[in-house]
This record gives structure tokens, C-alpha cells and sequence, in this order.
């Protein structure tokens, strides 16, 4: 009897939920299948790959992605132009890929993690083009003091796509910096990054399909102090690389249900830093292999089921080389389980993603367990303009 309640609760919640204000997209709809999100048809993809929001226009996207934190989620609209039927999109505040730890250590006032960014896709004849343009920038300065504090900061992204029934292509060039200033003194760090993404749909069989993948990302940047009065200046050059190869199987097992395998052949994430006359650091995450399962269920025609699960077996190490000392190296071995629960819910123009939290099914609700258990952890909604 009492589970019968609790999913009823459930149920009526997430009902009630999707009349609310609030909308959300989906990025929950892959993250609740284990992150399968490189391997399948989502509208999420035209980060990686701009040529496929050709596929998804006439929509209107929201990710709530930690509750009651504004700052967290992003909002981007989808729409035909023109009788040539061009895509123009726009998202607001999206995340972008900067080291948080890096920005607060050159400019503490400031916050460089979310941008604006524009799309354009146009169909061609063979192949769909997609382009994206985001930019990001914050500024403080106080002077109350002797000498005037500055801080200022920007990012800016450029991409391109070319996507068509069988294979998706994306190139993205990102151009950071950095500044600090008072007096004399002055921190700048200027950068430079490529990433490269691609994919291929072969389909083997009417129920069958095998989606290679891989991505490549390389970053660059060099940090420059000057105390000033003419002092030795500190000179730091940061590099990162990042790499993913994998390939997967999407299975169709009837018209109602889709499973989708992923084998991670080798993954690398490593960071550098490289002091002069002080030596260099480097961080690196291996992952080999690494495994995905995604399963999504339509339950009923306005109602889908989801689960995922990833297991990760990954080394990390440090690696530190003193200019003219010893070299220390220190690693772990990982084992890294995690598995998600999602639905989804389509009421007129509205669909929304839920990720489930499973402790809500373990204890139930807070008028019989107590315990204040979120329904969800994130939420997305896409709002379908063509209907």
C-alpha cells in the first residue's frame, strides 16, 4: 500500500511540476541514461556538433540544473528565419569551459563560467551547417586606495559543424584571458584552445546501429606577473588535453524501447603547469575502458522511463619535476559506479525531463519518512513552438 502511495505521489508531483513556470531541456535526458549523450540523437548535441540544430528548430529549451540556484541554468530559444528557412538560436548563460580555480586566483572578484551564445544553421544541399559564436566577460575595479585595482575578464568561442544523416563533424576555437592591475603590478594570463568532435552512424542491421566516436581538446595559455619597479616577473605557461575514443551500439529492441551500449576504448584528461626557474606539474586522469548503459522506455505515448548506469576503472597521478631536483610522482587506481533514474513527461507542446532521486522511492515522502527528500536532482523542459 504503501508504495502504491509513494508512486502516486510521484507521479502527481512531476504532473504538477511540468505546469510550472519553470522549464528545463535535454541534458537531463542523457545524464539519466549514464551519459550517453555522445552516442545518440539529442537536441543537447549542438554544443559538440552546431550543424544539428538544424534538427531541432521551433523549440524553446530551459535547464534547471541545481534547484533554486538561478545562476545554474540556461535558457535558449530555437527559430526559422526567413523563407530560406535558417536556424538562428540563442542561449543565455551557458557554461563554458574555464578553470574556476585559476580565474579566482588572478581576479577573486570575479566569475568567468557562463556566456552568451549564438547559433546559425543553414540546410545545404549534402549536408547541414551549423555555426556558433559565445562570449562571456566580467570587470571590477575599486579606487578607494592609492593606486586604482582592476580586474577584467572575457571568453570568447567560435565553432562550426557539418552534420547529415549518417556522420557529425565539430571544430570550436576558444580565446580566454585575464587581467589584474593595480599600480605598477600587473597578472595577465592570454590563451588558446581547439576542440575537434566527430562521430559516424553505420547501421548494420533494421534494429542495429554502431556510432564510433571521438573527441580531442587542446588548450594553451601563459600567465604573466610583473611586480614592477623592474623585479623578476613570474612566468607560468598552463596546457590541457583532453581525448575520448569510444564506440557504441544502439539497439532498438521494438518500437517502444531503445538501449544504447558504449565501450570507452581510452579517455585522457591531463593538465600541465610549468612555472619558470620552478619547475612543472602534471595532473592526469586515464580512463581504460570505460563502460555506458543507457535504456529509455516509452511507457505510454505522453510518458517515457529512463535509466543508465557508467563504470569507470581510471588511474590518476601527479607528477612534479623541480627545475634541477628530483622528480616525485604519486597515483591511484579508481573503480567509479554510477547509475541515474529519469522520466519523461509530454503534456501539448511540453515536454520535460526529470532525474529521478532514488531516495524518494526508498523512504517516501516527508509526511511518512521524515526525511526532506527532492523529488529530482534537475530538471529540463523543451517547449515545441510548431504545435
Amino acid at each position: 500500500m504503501r508504495q502504491k502511495l509513494v508512486f502516486t505521489i510521484l507521479f502527481v508531483a512531476l504532473v504538477i511540476a511540468s505546469f510550472m513556470p519553470s522549464a528545463f531541456a535535454t541534458e537531463t535526458r542523457v545524464q539519466t541514461m549514464g551519459g550517453v549523450g555522445y552516442f545518440i540523437q539529442d537536441n543537447s548535441n549542438i554544443f559538440y556538433f552546431p550543424g544539428t540544430i538544424n534538427k531541432y528548430s521551433n523549440q524553446v529549451v530551459s535547464e534547471l540544473r541545481v534547484k533554486n540556484t538561478d545562476n545554474s541554468y540556461s535558457v535558449g530559444a530555437h527559430l526559422p528565419f526567413g523563407a530560406s528557412g535558417d536556424i538562428y538560436g540563442i542561449y543565455l548563460n551557458q557554461p563554458i569551459n574555464m578553470p574556476a580555480d585559476l580565474v579566482s586566483d588572478i581576479t577573486p572578484h570575479l566569475t568567468l563560467d557562463r556566456s552568451a551564445t549564438l547559433f546559425f544553421g543553414r540546410k545545404l544541399t549534402d549536408y547541414d551547417l551549423g555555426l556558433l559564436f559565445s562570449f562571456a566577460t566580467d570587470r571590477w575595479s575599486d579606487d578607494t586606495g592609492a593606486d586604482k585595482e582592476e580586474e577584467s575578464a572575457r571568453h570568447i568561442g567560435i565553432g562550426a559543424g557539418i552534420s547529415n544523416e549518417m556522420m557529425d563533424a565539430g571544430l570550436k576555437v576558444e580565446l580566454p584571458s585575464i587581467t589584474w592591475k593595480e599600480g605598477q603590478e600587473k597578472d595577465h594570463l592570454g590563451g588558446f584552445a581547439i576542440g575537434l568532435d566527430g562521430r559516424y552512424f553505420i547501421q548494420q542491421t533494421s534494429t542495429m546501429q554502431l556510432v564510433p566516436f571521438g573527441m580531442f581538446y587542446y588548450g594553451s595559455g601563459a600567465r604573466e606577473y610583473d611586480p614592477g619597479s623592474g623585479a623578476d616577473k613570474t612566468e607560468i605557461d598552463y596546457k590541457q588535453m583532453n581525448m575520448k575514443f569510444a564506440i557504441a551500439a544502439n539497439y532498438k529492441l521494438n518500437k517502444n524501447n531503445i538501449a544504447v551500449l558504449a565501450l570507452e576504448v581510452f579517455g585522457m584528461d591531463k593538465t600541465t603547469s610549468d612555472q619558470k626557474n620552478v619547475g612543472e606539474s602534471i595532473d592526469k586522469t586515464t580512463t581504460m575502458p570505460g563502460l555506458y548503459l543507457g535504456i529509455e522506455s516509452t511507457v505510454k505515448p505522453w510518458l517515457v522511463g529512463r535509466i543508465g548506469a557508467q563504470q569507470l576503472y581510471q588511474s590518476e597521478s601527479n607528477e612534479v619535476k623541480p627545475e634541477g631536483g628530483t622528480k616525485a610522482e604519486s597515483s591511484d587506481y579508481m573503480n567509479v559506479f554510477n547509475v541515474s533514474f529519469g522520466l519523461g513527461i509530454k503534456l501539448g507542446s511540453f515536454a520535460l525531463d526529470a532525474s529521478l532521486n532514488e531516495g524518494v522511492l526508498f523512504d517516501g515522502p516527508h509526511f511518512i519518512s521524515g526525511y526532506a527528500n527532492n523529488i529530482t536532482h534537475r530538471l529540463s523542459i523543451i517547449y515545441d513552438l510548431s504545435n
